[in-house]
């Protein structure tokens, strides 16, 4: 320390804002053919906006956006579903997908497929901007401010969703709290509100998390809705129970949803009911297990459901979904077998894949075959196919993913999905729905991107794609090329088109 020297006269640089802004300019080509004449057969448009994004402090972030655009977003895809109940969409926007597990309170199946079939979530970012088909709606303004600390987290989302056609002008507010207390525990509300002219929808939340030990946690949840454009009003709630260790997962979710529930900012997957959903996994990677050259692990695993009417208290559905084989392979592979033997009691008619099934009581055993090869390797392959009885006939399905990954820049994928209906339904419809998948990416490099993929659905004759190019020509300011086409045959059998190009030009500055 005799030697060390002394500095002095030195003055730190004065602080910046910590603002970043990011505007940018959008053309579109539009196109329609087969529609009414409301719609114009052509249109071409040019759009500004942008977003701005303040760090306050080293805990809060104001994001700020107007005129916002999602062109670059990922495109949904098609899904044929078999089932009573909606097919959840998840999140592609970027602008909501940050700070998205601040505000995402609920319960849904874990990738795992523990945790049980049942979704509660309040609040569903895809409800602003999007209409029920993904189709966009226009936001002309909209912000977020997010507060995070180690003790608490404070959140607040405001838009204005602009009017287009029948929908009117809407506000949305989300806001959201959470005290983080002891080892890992928190309890947090969460308050949404959508605002149109002919009324408001409000649902008033409060929710728990508590680590109850090592192994053991606890999930919980209460809400409330009210709506003055119906005037009624619903309640959902749920407790949630973990154990897990090395060799077991053990839950069991117990949750209810009234009739009248409606959190028009969320997703619910069913109404009026009454759920018990537990269930069991056994990882067993013990000395007994035999050919450990090549099997890793056997995951048996049980998890029963039943289902009550709230209103009434009946019995609506039970299920058992027994895996006496799961295998998980030294490579990466597995291969899995379930069968789930189920009692439903339908109370509406529904239609899968327009197949029509009346009301009534109805037993069916399914059965189906996981599989997939190393998934690392250059080509993979994946199935899920099942079979069995259903809704008084037969239903067979198989969905088949073919891979092609020979450099990291580079996938190519293909994937098949068939549905086959044997005398189903009250009217013994016996129809074949096929869905055909080519999907691709392709970087130059990590800023230069070619993604699309291309479907094909026998249902109602559609034919969609989406290509998007992407270059970040400079850090977080980028150039994107999106087409998009969609084709079918709408209730009338008669064939709509709707083409899109867009080219859009995004500039971030930092100050």
């Amino acid at each position: 320390m005799d030697y060390a020297g002394i500095l002095a006269n030195l003055q730190p640089p004065p602080p910046k804002p910590n603002i970043r802004i990011q505007p940018y300019v959008l053309t579109s080509y539009d196109r329609y053919t087969g529609f009414d004449a409301s719609v114009k057969p052509e249109e071409t448009k040019v759009k500004f906006g942008g977003e701005l994004k303040w760090a306050i402090n080293p805990n809060s972030v104001l994001d700020l956006t107007a005129n916002t655009d999602f062109a670059q977003a990922d495109a949904d895809r098609q899904v044929n579903n078999v089932s009573r109940f909606s097919v959840f969409f998840p999140e592609r926007r970027q602008f909501f997908l940050e700070n998205a597990s601040l505000f995402g309170v609920g319960i849904s199946r874990n990738l795992d497929e523990s945790g049980g079939n049942m979704r509660i979530q309040p609040f569903f970012s895809r409800r602003i901007g999007l209409d029920d088909s993904g189709n966009p709606i226009p936001i002309d303004v909209g912000g977020r401010f997010v507060y995070r600390s180690l003790k608490r987290n404070i959140g607040a989302i405001l838009m204005r969703q602009r009017g287009v056609g029948d929908t009117p002008a809407t506000n949305f507010f989300v806001g959201r709290f959470s005290e983080n207390f002891g080892k890992q525990h928190h309890i947090g509300g969460l308050l949404t509100v959508k605002d149109r002219p002919d009324g408001s929808n409000i649902v008033s939340t409060i929710d728990g998390f508590f680590r109850l030990g090592e192994s053991h946690s606890l999930n919980t949840l209460a809400s409330y809705s009210t709506s003055s454009r119906t005037g009624k009003q619903g309640f959902s709630a749920y407790a949630q129970y973990f154990y897990v260790s090395n060799q077991f997962k053990v839950w069991w979710t117990q949750s209810i949803v009234t009739k009248d529930y409606d959190p028009e900012l969320g997703f619910v997957s069913r109404n009026d009911v009454i759920a018990t959903t537990p269930g069991i996994f056994w990882w067993y990677r013990g000395q007994r297990l035999p050919f450990k050259k090549w099997l890793r692990a056997w995951e048996p695993s049980v998890f029963p459901e039943f289902y009550h009417q709230a209103s009434t208290g009946k019995l609506i559905e039970r299920t058992w979904t027994v895996y006496p084989v799961w295998l998980n392979l030294q490579s990466g592979a597995y291969f899995g077998y379930s069968i789930t033997p189920t009692y439903q009691q339908l109370t509406e008619v529904f239609e899968p894949l327009g197949v029509k099934i009346q009301t009534g009581q109805f037993n069916y055993v399914r059965h189906q075959i996981y599989a997939s090869t190393d998934p690392s390797r250059i080509l993979n392959v994946q199935t899920i196919y099942n079979w069995g009885t259903y809704f008084g006939g037969k239903l067979n399905s198989g969905d088949w993913t073919l891979q092609f990954a020979p450099i990291p820049h580079f996938s190519l994928s293909g994937r098949f999905n068939r549905n086959r209906f044997v005398e189903v339904g009250a009217d013994k419809t016996n129809a074949t729905v096929d869905l055909y998948a080519i999907e691709g990416r392709f970087a130059l490099n990590p800023r230069l991107q070619l993604i699309g993929f291309y479907q094909r659905n026998s249902e109602n004759q559609s034919q969609n794609y989406n290509i998007r190019f992407s270059w970040e020509y400079q850090p977080l300011s980028y150039i994107y090329l999106v087409f998009n086409h969609r084709g079918f045959q709408n209730l009338q059998q008669k064939t709509q088109t709707e083409d899109h190009a867009i080219a859009k030009i995004s500039y971030l500055k930092q100050f």
